[in-house]
């Protein structure tokens, strides 16, 4: 218990009052300082004591939780004693490095006897394991100037895990019988109508077209879409520029990569297709310091690939990087503070300037080290918040090297300031600039489901033109199976 000063003005009001009405020998000022001395005698007998009945519960949800989601908090504190509280403080425990990102983890009531007080709140999950602290209660009588602590253990969810496959289905659950469920151009046997031609002598007799006999008297056989298997390298931008996040207690763009590329690596692998892994900007085991992961199928391949994408988001940037570099990294993991996009655009120099000479051609030499790596066919992913112009010009080096590109780009990028608003002005002219290398882009902004993004952004319509997405291969490749419209521009939401 604290005993709180909160009574000076009152003495002091007394003291004013006794010494004026005595030297004026005036009996109304004299009785007019028996009122604050009231105060003041109340204040000081009152005592209060926190009781033993206080019960408090949190509950989480969802938990593990995927980096960016909302997760809810609530909890509720319950006065299970004979004794009426008649003002309360609350306030939870929310870990430091954890955003509010609305409500408010704090109350102030009255609790009567077996009366709860619930508290609900929303943060943002960030990777990483976030323990909460206990609530604190203050408690104060009805003279208010004493305050008694209590800190109650709740019971429930004492911790906030955030992970990169939290709601990543398993694979058996997006899997199926068939292996290879891809799209492609050329027609041929499969289950899906693609088209009709002339009859051929060799062609088996449960794909003529009896239909087409019966209305013209000529036969034609029918072709199906051809399901075929593809290579995927999933390529992550975690270089330092990256390391920044849109608010406090938000995660990093790095982080937002990553677990866009887990969901494509679990949708990948689940419908049969061969997944590979590339982390860029960081010193890992493969050719030049690439962090590489050979293209693969199968549970095995997923774990391996998980632990490869959190790599890419606890990575510290390679030896030789600028001092400034060093400085804006410290805290993409497990520092106190983080480094937002706006700091970042108030200074003066290119994040690529900032990423030190030395570093940037050890990307650069790991870019074009990519095209030798990936096997015949491979399409490359690249996940990039698209900060500066190194992605944009590890697109045009794969497009030259004639390897079909998609990007996925999330979007970190505030836009309620000058500097933010010509940043994203900047950052959507380089997706333009991906795109008419002939990449696929597509623009994850928040809000946007990333399910539907991840589904679009592998499903290119079967019609699309061969050239564009294999290099005139002559088969377009849409490795989920599904049909969706054109891509988006520039600027969509997918």
């Amino acid at each position: 218990m604290a005993r709180q000063r909160r009574w000076r003005g009152a003495v002091a009001a007394t003291i004013v009052l006794v010494v004026a009405g005595l030297a004026d020998g005036n009996g109304v000022l004299l009785l007019g300082a028996i009122v604050p001395l009231w105060y003041v005698a109340v204040g000081t007998l009152t005592t209060v004591t926190a009781p033993d009945g206080i019960v408090a519960r949190r509950q989480v949800s969802p938990t593990p939780a995927p980096p960016g989601r909302p997760v809810t908090v609530t909890l509720e504190v319950t006065n299970e004693s004979d004794r009426t509280l008649p003002d309360v403080r609350l306030a939870d425990g929310v870990p430091e490095k954890l955003a509010v990102l609305e409500g408010s983890p704090r109350t102030g009531t009255t609790l009567e006897p077996g009366e709860t007080v619930t508290v609900e709140y929303l943060v943002v999950a960030r990777r990483g394991t976030f323990a909460f602290d206990p609530p604190q209660l203050r408690i104060r009588g009805f003279g208010a100037s004493a305050v008694a602590t209590a800190t109650p253990t709740p019971s429930g969810d004492r911790r906030l895990v955030c992970r990169l496959d939290a709601d990543a289905p398993p694979l058996e659950t997006v899997g199926t019988d068939r292996v290879g469920q891809l799209t492609t151009d050329r027609p041929g046997e499969g289950i899906a109508f693609h088209s009709t031609r002339e009859y051929r002598p060799d062609d088996p007799a449960d794909r003529i077209d009896w239909r087409h006999y019966a209305k013209r008297g000529s036969l034609a056989t029918v072709d199906y879409e051809r399901q075929v298997s593809a290579t995927v390298v999933l390529v992550v931008d975690a270089r330092a520029p990256n390391r920044v996040v849109a608010g406090r207690g938000r995660p990093t763009a790095v982080e937002r990569g990553a677990y866009a590329a887990t969901r494509a690596l679990t949708d990948l692998l689940g419908h049969g297709h061969d997944v590979g892994v590339a982390v860029i900007g960081v010193d890992g085991d493969g050719p030049t310091g690439l962090e590489w992961l050979e293209p693969a199928g199968g549970r095995e391949q997923r774990s391996r690939a998980l632990d490869a994408f959190r790599t890419a988001t606890d990575a510290a940037p390679p030896d030789g990087s600028a001092d400034e570099t060093a400085d804006a990294n410290r805290n993409a993991g497990s520092g106190t503070d983080d480094d937002t996009v706006e700091s970042w655009l108030q200074e003066s120099e290119e994040p690529a300037e900032r990423d030190g000479k030395r570093n940037r051609k050890q990307v650069q030499a790991q870019i074009r080290r990519l095209v030798d790596l990936s096997p015949s066919g491979t399409q490359l992913a690249l996940f990039s918040p698209l900060l500066d112009d190194v992605p944009l010009e590890a697109v045009e080096t794969w497009r030259g090297a004639s390897l079909p590109v998609v990007v996925l780009s999330p979007d970190v990028v505030p836009e309620n300031t000058v500097s933010g608003q010509y940043a994203q002005i900047q950052r959507r002219t380089r997706l333009a600039r991906c795109q008419a290398t002939g990449a696929r882009t597509f623009d994850w902004r928040r809000g946007t489901p990333l399910p539907l993004l991840i589904e679009q952004a592998f499903s290119a319509d079967a019609r699309l033109s061969s050239a564009r997405l294999t290099a005139g291969t002559g088969e377009t490749l849409t490795p989920t199976g599904h049909r969706s419209g054109s891509d988006s521009g520039p600027g969509g939401d997918g």
